[in-house]
């Protein structure tokens, strides 16, 4: 009993910690976008690239966790 509680517990921290990091994951995409892509356009000009940068590798740790 007390080791399908702790199966339990890491699930649940598991779910939290993931859930934690989309939501901030949601407000650094946000925030570096604003910052970085002042005019939006058809495609990014050289010194906005930085957003797309951070974007692919916060996503790439996401889907690594399992989480996308």
């Amino acid at each position: 009993m007390a080791a399908k509680k702790e199966v339990l517990m890491e699930e649940i921290q598991k779910e939290l910690a993931l859930q934690n990091f989309q939501d901030l994951l949601m407000k650094v995409n946000s925030k570096c976008f604003a910052k970085c892509v002042t005019k939006p356009g058809l495609k990014l000009d050289n010194s906005e690239q930085t957003w797309n940068v951070v974007s692919d590798a916060y996503l790439r740790r996401l889907k690594k966790m399992g989480g996308a």
